[in-house]
């Protein structure tokens, strides 16, 4: 039985887009030689983060411990991310496949920075500012063996966390990981098409050129198998993490939590103290309370977002409690509500300046096309598999990401305990 796996993710790719995918000169041998699901159900609220702890343990939100791409920073438009493996509070498959004895590799994959568990790491992380050295955040969050041979080789491909260069440069790394090394289990994330899609929306000439691109790098994966001599024995994944949806207005709550003395501010507008606070996540925001047990100051933050919701303008769709994101989504994490906006609406941390905005690209949460919005949303996540443990011209239905940890398990012959999803059998040989 085969035991080597290769996971590469494009983030935001689209099962919808399945049509043209297998056209591209190499990801079509995907559907040439294997199977692939009508869509995969991401989690809520469908960031990358979230999303790709949830692919690659097979639990929601509410057991893994990451609720968000950022950790709340009030005041902060640019806060710290979720890069490091001790913030999942689960096992992972890479945790797993390392217990039973398997070779583990994770290139730019999210929140698996410093794990112990992975023999080849090249962690997704970007420097403070864009001028920074990026080599003291890579090494302390990569494996040594890696640094001094494949980053500096490579490293030359970095500018800060801007795309094409970021994915170049994993894609480089792991080319030579896999030639060097040949790792049983490989997770690589490539963030290009995603970053394309919310620079210029969903479906136009940039996301095709960004999809070719992505079929080139997955090309080259392929042939480093190839020069490695383990093609033969590998299975291939393709898969997405979330959708996109376009994005109209970009509204800002918490100019509306300081006219409501919920938030003060100092003569520059920098936050001084604060008792409700919008922790933005793009098409959804985490409404964050100071003091939960103050119940007061909750409820008149409850009647302030219902008053805001009656204002048609805002554009907020719903507003879901702590306790009905636990139970509907099981989400939880460091907020008492969260915000949902309607179909074109985004939301954004700023204190002052207009309350209703039109997206600028500044930033993922505030550009033309954009995500963290409920999952039944707009287009679903694409899953496509080969190899010698896939089965050929298998076509499932709509899964969920929560069923991909467990598939992969099944794949390399392992069990993954405590998991929410179900292996997808049908395409498996």
């Amino acid at each position: 039985m085969s035991k080597k796996l290769i996971v590469l993710s494009v983030d935001s790719l689209f099962h919808e887009e399945i049509e043209y995918i297998r056209t591209l000169p190499n990801l079509k041998m995907l559907f040439e030689k294997g199977s692939y699901a009508e869509g995969m159900r991401t989690i809520y609220p469908s960031l990358t983060y979230p999303a790709h702890a949830s692919i690659i343990t097979g639990v929601n939100p509410k057991f893994h411990g990451i609720c968000h791409n950022e950790k709340v920073e009030v005041g902060n438009d640019h806060p710290d991310w979720y890069w490091y493996h001790k913030d999942i509070k689960v096992d992972t498959l890479i945790d797993v496949a390392k217990k039973n004895g398997l070779s583990t590799s994770v290139v730019l994959w999210p929140v698996m920075g410093g794990c112990k568990n992975v023999d080849y790491l090249m962690t997704e992380i970007w420097a403070e500012k864009p001028d920074d050295d990026p080599r003291p955040v890579f090494e302390n969050s990569s494996s040594k063996i890696l640094m001094d041979t494949i980053f500096e080789k490579h490293r030359h491909h970095l500018r800060w966390k801007t795309q094409p260069y970021l994915d170049e440069f994993g894609i480089c790394c792991s080319e030579d990981i896999i030639k060097t090394y040949k790792p049983d289990v490989m997770f690589i994330h490539l963030a290009h098409l995603d970053h394309t899609r919310h620079a210029h929306g969903l479906h136009n000439e940039q996301v095709n050129k960004a999809l070719e691109d992505n079929d080139k790098w997955f090309g080259r994966i392929v042939q480093a198998t190839k020069d490695a001599g383990v093609f033969e024995d590998t299975n291939f994944v393709v898969l997405g993490d979330h959708g996109h949806l376009e994005v109209n207005q970009v509204i800002c709550p918490n100019i509306i939590f300081a006219e409501n003395d919920l938030i003060k501010l100092d003569e520059e507008g920098n936050v001084i103290s604060y008792d409700a606070y919008c922790h933005s996540a793009s098409l959804s925001s985490q409404v964050v309370l100071k003091d939960p047990t103050n119940k007061e100051v909750k409820e008149k933050v409850f009647r302030l977002l219902e008053e805001m919701q009656r204002r048609p303008e805002l554009g907020i769709e719903q507003i879901i409690t702590k306790e009905e994101a636990d139970k509907k989504y099981q989400v939880t994490g460091p907020f008492d509500y969260i915000l949902e906006g309607t179909n074109g609406t985004s939301f954004h941390n700023q204190c002052t300046g207009e309350v209703i905005r039109k997206p600028d690209n500044s930033d993922y949460k505030f550009s033309k096309a954009s995500h963290g919005h409920l999952p039944h949303k707009g287009a679903q996540p694409a899953f496509i598999a080969c190899g010698p443990r896939i089965k050929e011209g298998i076509v499932v239905g709509l899964h969920s990401v929560l069923d991909e940890a467990p598939t992969f398990a099944e794949i390399l012959g392992i069990t993954m305990n405590d998991v929410q999803g179900k292996a997808i059998k049908e395409i498996i040989k």
